[in-house]
């Protein structure tokens, strides 16, 4: 084989040419690899994650007429898209204005700070709401179906002054099988190299000081590197790690964590390895809801939650360790919720209900049938039932005594059509009628709030202030403080990762282009 073909073998290997900034690859290797016998993989753009923030900034930067590679730790694309419900919000969408809406992004910005307490970052929601309204409507070209329904109000938490919330008809699955089909398009091009398995380990400075790329080890252990203008870091949350839950948020941390496995903060990790500033990283909001596993307490069990009033199961009370009501079970509030279960210990409480209040709903497990609820109900571990509230009392470890004398207050409010504690309006019957259950719940969380402090063209900051050239970031590694501040607003987590994968796309290859004037 002689020198030409040889440049063929390697391009077809690794995909795109060492030469691709200019510079040897003896110069691009870092000490990790010194002596390794592979050279640097090199292209204009590298992304960090392949899931809700990563996915469409390859595809606009391929569009953009950049070769991009794409890192992914695990197996396959998507990351969070595979369990989330896909929720968007954005004002003067195409969908929106059909159904006469009067919205703006205005509008959209003052509730996004009202609802967040005004703790947000308030550039950084005023580059969503402003780019939110286009991305819908680019998600539609690209073949992403809503629902009739959509825009609607959604009332899971605190609500809009208008309706902006934008559903996929099958949630973040409808959103990436879209973002598979353009990825593939790139992919065929030429445009985009995708590979899996790849743990990002350490982010890799020039001598200049810019961001030029990472070393990483595939899943045979090998460590590689990966080399570019401009790095994004797309790596999504920290939930999944226990280290990183007990640093920042110990109040928190017999709060289950609902997300996927992946999310261990390894973006923030690194970025913080070159003084990246964090910012809200005491911020979580655990949501009521999960059950607890039997077998294995302190953990929840996958796939199955309680459908909770004003929405689902209505006619229960939630009482705490201490057998009291500390919320208003139907309230819409749903942020006034999550605040007052927090404050509860062991973010735990249990839901109590009696027999006319199962025979008036559906199963108040999500997806359960009712023979399912009476099998449980009779076995005894998940559903605790007894034919008196003493007697539940006993089986969920709280007093007898002050369990009936809730009830008994409960009861009386009930009968005087006002809830004198917390202000409950929706109360139908009073907790009469034989037997009674009760379900252990626990407090849970599907996004952490704190995360890489970046300014308004996504770049990222150090603890001065100062950018660190060449590193961008966009998704759940910027954490959802900075986008929701103290609240849990709707649509705020898959509209942001998505409208900032395009712009940290954009603003990352119009930085690295630069560098070559």
């Amino acid at each position: 084989m002689d020198d030409k073909d040889s440049t063929k073998s390697l391009q077809r290997r690794e995909f795109f040419k060492v030469a691709a900034l200019g510079v040897g690859a003896s110069t691009l290797r870092s000490p990790e690899l010194e002596g390794a016998q592979a050279a640097p993989e090199v292209a204009d753009l590298l992304i960090i994650g392949a899931g809700t923030a990563g996915l469409p900034a390859a595809i606009h930067g391929a569009d953009l007429g950049a070769k991009i590679v794409l890192l992914e730790k695990n197996e396959a694309i998507g990351g969070t898209l595979h369990v989330s419900g896909g929720q968007m919000s954005a004002a003067n969408t195409k969908l929106q204005i059909a159904k006469g809406f009067d919205d703006s992004p205005s509008r959209h910005y003052r509730d996004v700070l009202r609802i967040g307490r005004f703790l947000n970052s308030s550039d950084l929601v005023k580059l969503d709401v402003e780019n939110a309204g286009p991305m819908i409507d680019w998600l539609q070209d690209i073949g992403v179906e809503f629902t009739l329904e959509s825009p609607f109000l959604f009332y899971g938490h605190e609500v809009y002054s208008v309706a902006r919330t934008h559903q996929p008809v099958a949630s973040g699955r409808t959103l990436l099988e879209a973002f598979r089909r353009e990825l593939d398009k790139r992919i065929a091009r030429g445009d985009v190299a995708v590979h899996f398995g790849i743990q990002a380990k350490k982010l890799i400075k020039d001598k200049e000081g810019r961001v030029s790329g990472i070393t990483a080890e595939d899943k045979s252990g090998r460590l590689r590197e990966f080399r570019s203008r401009a790095v994004i870091l797309a790596t999504g949350g920290y939930g999944a790690s226990s280290d990183l839950i007990n640093k920042y948020n110990p109040q928190y941390r017999t709060a289950v964590w609902g997300g996927m496995p992946h999310a261990t903060g390894d973006g923030i990790v690194m970025a913080q390895e070159l003084a990246a500033k964090l910012t809200h990283m005491d911020y979580l909001i655990p949501s009521p809801g999960a059950v607890e596993d039997p077998r294995n307490p302190g953990s929840a069990l996958r796939g199955v939650r309680l459908q909770l009033s004003p929405q689902g199961f209505a006619g229960a009370v939630w009482v705490n360790k201490a057998a009291d009501r500390f919320v208003n079970e139907d309230g819409y509030g749903q942020d006034e919720k999550e605040r007052a279960l927090a404050k509860q210990p062991g973010m735990t409480f249990f839901v109590v209900f009696d027999e006319k209040a199962r025979n008036a709903n559906s199963p108040i497990l999500a997806g359960w049938t009712k023979e399912r609820f009476e099998q449980e109900a009779d076995r005894g571990e998940i559903i605790k039932k007894a034919d008196s509230i003493e007697a539940l009392a006993g089986k969920i470890g709280v007093s007898a005594a002050r369990l009936r004398e809730t009830v008994s207050r409960y009861n009386g409010f009930v009968e005087a059509g006002t809830d004198l504690e917390f202000g409950r309006d929706k109360m139908k019957y009073p907790l009469a009628q034989s037997p009674f259950y009760a379900i252990r719940t626990i407090g849970t969380f599907l996004l952490t709030m704190g995360g890489i402090k970046v300014n308004s063209d996504l770049a990222v900051e150090d603890e001065k202030g100062r950018v660190i050239p060449g590193l961008y970031a966009a998704g759940e590694v910027l954490g959802n403080g900075q986008l929701a501040g103290a609240g849990m607003v709707g649509g705020m987590s898959v509209t942001p990762a998505i409208t900032f994968g395009r712009i940290a796309a954009r603003n990352a290859l119009q930085y690295g282009r630069a560098l070559r004037v």
